[in-house]
């Protein structure tokens, strides 16, 4: 866990110290150790260096390959098309629209005001 959160400097220091991205690594490193069926993983990634980033998402793939489900909150539209294979756009709580990542992602770039989305 320490190893893949590469936090193994500061693993003395109290977590209350440690920084959103030094906390981001830590909680997505439990997290992907746990032996769970499912995984939440709710814009843990949107702090963090590209190359951690990438390592996570390599990481949720291998556990998707092995059974695991991931439902995996972003905004971060690249990584969607990236690691899922089934999109839901959700605006205020409403599903606007459910399916492969790469319509959903198109949707929502192409539309200036979600509401327009068709459901």
């Amino acid at each position: 866990i320490i190893d893949f959160a590469e936090i193994s400097d500061a693993i003395d220091t109290p977590v209350k110290r440690y920084s959103s991205g030094m906390t981001a690594r830590l909680a997505f490193s439990v997290a992907a150790h746990l032996d769970a069926e499912i995984m939440l993983v709710d814009e843990v990634l949107a702090v963090g260096d590209t190359a951690f980033k990438t390592k996570c998402l390599d990481a949720m793939r291998a556990l998707a390959r092995s059974g695991r489900s991931i439902v995996f909150v972003s905004h971060e539209l690249d990584m969607l098309e990236r690691l899922c294979d089934r999109a839901i756009l959700i605006d205020q709580g409403r599903i606007l629209a459910d399916g492969p990542p790469g319509e959903l992602v198109g949707l929502h770039r192409n539309t200036a005001d979600a509401e327009e989305i068709p459901a």
